[in-house]
C-alpha cells in the first residue's frame, strides 16, 4: 500500500511528541524518587524515550508492525475523508469509547454501523475488535475475515495483520483489551 509521506511524517510527530512527554512527565516522577533521580530527571528522560522510540517506530514504517501503520492510515483517511459527517462524528465517538472504557455501547453503535455500512474495511474492522472485546470469538472471527475481504487496495503487510489478529484468537481465544492498533501513544 502506497501511504502518502505527509502521514509519515504526522504520525512521526505525533508519536514523538507523546514519548517526549512521557519521558519528561518519568523524569518529573523519578525526581521524588532519590536513587532514580540522579539517573532519570526531566532533562535526559525525553531524550531516552525519544531516541528508544524512535526504533521502535521504524517497526511502523519498515517491520513487523507496518500492518498496523497501515490500518492507522485507513483509519484516519476515513475520518478525515469524504463520508458523511455525522458517520465521522459517531466513528469517532466510538473511538473513544473504546479507548476508554464503553465497550458495551460501543460493540452495538459498531453492530448497526456494520449491517448499515457493510462495505466499510473501517467500521468491519473496528466491529470485529469490539466483538473480540467483549468475548465473542466467532463473531470477530467473522468480522476480521470481511474486513480482510473489503481491502481495497493490496497491502500484504495489512493482510498479514489481520491473519494475526484471527490466528491469535483461533489460539489464545479473545483479547479483553484492544488489540489493534497497538500504539500506546497515538491519541489522535
Amino acid at each position: 500500500m502506497k501511504v502518502p509521506i505527509l502521514f509519515y511524517i504526522y504520525f512521526l510527530a505525533v508519536n514523538t511528541l507523546m514519548a517526549t512527554g512521557t519521558g519528561f512527565i518519568i523524569g518529573i516522577f523519578a525526581l521524588r524518587v532519590p536513587f532514580l533521580g540522579f539517573i532519570l530527571n526531566p532533562i535526559t528522560s525525553p531524550i531516552v524515550f525519544l531516541v528508544i522510540c524512535q526504533f521502535f517506530f521504524a517497526s511502523f514504517f519498515w517491520g513487523k508492525r507496518r500492518g498496523e501503520f497501515e490500518y492507522s492510515f485507513l483509519e484516519k483517511s476515513t475520518e478525515c475523508g469524504k463520508m458523511d459527517s455525522g458517520l465521522k462524528i459517531e466513528l469517532k465517538r466510538i473511538k473513544q469509547e473504546l479507548k476508554f472504557g464503553g465497550i458495551n455501547s460501543a460493540y452495538a453503535k459498531l453492530k448497526d454501523l456494520s449491517n448499515n455500512h457493510p462495505e466499510s474495511f473501517v467500521i468491519q474492522f473496528k466491529y470485529a475488535i469490539s466483538c473480540e472485546r467483549i468475548g465473542l470469538a466467532e463473531d470477530a472471527l467473522v468480522a476480521y475475515e470481511k474486513a480482510k475481504n473489503l481491502i481495497i487496495v493490496t497491502s500484504k503487510a495489512l493482510i498479514r495483520y489481520i491473519d494475526k489478529q484471527t490466528i491469535r484468537i483461533k489460539q489464545k481465544g479473545p483479547s479483553k483489551r484492544s488489540s489493534a492498533p497497538g500504539l500506546q501513544y497515538v491519541m489522535y
